[in-house]
Parts: C-alpha cells; structure tokens; sequence
C-alpha cells in the first residue's frame, strides 16, 4: 500500500498548521469557508510565497504579522485579474478567428477540398512527441472535425451542405490550433489577415513576427486563465520580440527588456493586446478594470501592492501611461 506524503487533514489540522508557521488567523470561520471553497492547495500554497520568509527550512515560515486575510485578498485580487484577462482575450480570439477564415476563404474560397490543400501550408517542424510535422498534427485533427464533426454548427453544415468553410470551421478549432494555421498558412493569408485586423496596408516581416508571437502569449495565458491559473507572476516560455515602439507605453527600453520585464509577463500581455487591438478604445475597459481592482487592493494591501506590481513587471503609472498615449 502506498502511503501518501500529503495525506488529507481536516479544515482545524490545517489551521492549526498554518499557525504553527505563523499566521495569524483573526477570524477562524471564515477561515474555514474560504479554504472549503477554494481548497488549502490553491490558496495557501498558490498564494503564500510573498508572504513567507526566505530562508532554507524545510518548513514555511509566515513574515511577522502576516494574517490569512492577506493571502486571501491575494488570492482575490489575482482571481479578479484571471477573470479580467480571460474576458479580453476570448474578444482577440474571437476577431483572430474571424479575420483568419475571412482571409482563408478570400483566397481560396469556401470549399474543404481547396481551402484544406496542404499545399497552401506549410510543412512547419518536426514535434518531438511523435516526430510529424506540425502540419501533419494539425491535418490529422482537422480531418476528424470535418469528416465527422461533433458539435453545432459543424454537423449542420456537413449534414445540410456536405461542406464545412472556414468561417464554421473555426468554431471548433481550439486557440492554440488557430494559432498553428496561421503560422502554417502562406504569408498572403498572413497579410491579409492582420491587415483585417490592424486597418494596415504596411505590413512587413517585422509586424508578422510580432504579430505571431503576440498570438502566442495570448494562447499561452488564455490557456492558463481557463484553466485558474495564477496571473500576477504567471510567465509562459514565449517571449515577444523587442520592438521601441510597441514597448515605449510602458516605458520599457532595451536594457529593461533584456532584464526580462515585458518578455512574456504582464507588461507582455499589455504590450501585445495593444499592438493587435488597432483602435485603443477596445482595451480601454480592460485597463480602467485592472486599474480599479488593483487600486482596490491597494486600499487593504499597500505594501503588497507594491510587490504585486513588481511581479507583474507595471510602471506605478501604467494606467496615465496608457490613457496619454492615446490623449486620455
């Protein structure tokens, strides 16, 4: 029989623990309701790093003073933040896909068997799990979508038309896979689609780069946002490219960037959401939120405030930054 090293103790066992390390539980009820709602693994262990000192021991040990109350609104204000990001990145998904399909069907028209030739793609790399071709990956699960689709509107249009275009398509790819047909699709397609998007005509190798890398940060942290995962310190293993002029609104020059701020942080996700949304106005409200629950935060929690600014790699000004580029 195996036994657990983590073996299940009850809501008191786990109080009485975490103030055997130092916290300071003011309120043991709602204590209790918090960690019955949440589970002790993602609000104490998601959530204590800023509070514990830093040292050797085996054993955490809460900085003096610490209070549960504190890692709640921790874990509150980056719930609020999650549920902020994940909102506007289903929008830049959703004109993502639109653009794509339009630009698919602008070019090669509505039908599977000339929008589907693998010959408008390209072949892409080789994947470790199982030595294909990201086209070939890719290609096996469309087939099975369009062959027997599974979910609305997909069974309707093969049933109805024998045919599913790329508009319904879409629907049923996921973002990481509308990532992959992009990144696989001819630089015609490319063009035309962030020119949908941007309301450019210039579109240059550098914009497609970035532009491509933007989709991949949003991927990575949609993904991530979906799933409950933490934000404030969240940094995926995609970085964007260093460009002066997406990353002046926030003040970040070349020698900050090779420091690691607006790689693939926070400050990323800003920079990117505003290189793709062409007019500012669509970004607006998920600044004025981030701004308002921040500044709620830092109403309880002002040295915390503090630190979770530096993690998320924001200037104390982001939000007059942001509004006086665009003359707010």
């Amino acid at each position: 029989m195996v036994v657990l090293d983590k073996p299940f103790i009850n809501l008191d066992k786990q109080l009485e623990k975490l103030e055997s390390r130092g916290l300071i539980i003011p309120d043991r009820n709602f204590a209790k309701k918090q960690l019955l709602k949440t589970t002790y693994y993602d609000l104490i262990n998601g959530y204590k790093d800023m509070f514990l000192i830093q040292g050797d021991d085996e054993d955490d040990k809460y900085i003096e003073g610490t209070t549960f109350e504190q890692i709640y609104e921790l874990f509150h204000v980056d719930r609020e933040l999650r549920n902020c990001t994940l909102h506007l990145l289903l929008d830049i998904e959703t004109r993502f896909y639109s653009s794509l399909s339009y630009s698919i069907a602008e070019i090669y028209g509505e039908q599977e068997s000339c929008y589907l030739n693998k010959d408008n793609f390209k072949m892409g790399q080789i994947q470790r799990h199982n030595n294909r071709y990201e086209r070939d990956n890719l290609f096996s699960k469309i087939d099975k979508k369009t062959k027997k689709p599974k979910v609305q509107p997909l069974i309707y249009y093969k049933k109805k038309y024998g045919n599913i275009p790329p508009w319904i398509l879409v629907k049923d790819l996921t973002f990481g896979e509308l990532v992959m047909l992009y990144k696989l699709s001819k630089s015609n397609v490319k063009t035309n689609t962030i020119r949908h998007i941007m309301n450019e005509d210039d579109i240059n190798d550098e914009t497609k780069e970035f532009f491509l890398a933007s989709m991949k940060l949003f991927n990575q942290y949609r993904n991530w946002a979906a799933h409950g995962g933490r934000i404030y310190n969240y940094s995926p293993r995609v970085s964007l490219p260093y460009n002066s002029q997406h990353f002046e609104v926030l003040n970040i020059n070349r020698a900050k960037y090779n420091q690691g701020q607006g790689q693939s942080d926070f400050s990323a996700l800003v920079i990117g959401a505003l290189f793709f949304l062409s007019d500012p106005r669509d970004l607006f409200e998920f600044i004025i939120k981030i701004n308002n629950k921040l500044n709620d935060y830092q109403q309880k929690q002002p040295i915390q405030h503090e630190k979770i600014l530096k993690e998320l790699r924001l200037p104390s000004n982001f939000y007059q930054a942001i509004m006086g580029k665009f003359g707010l």
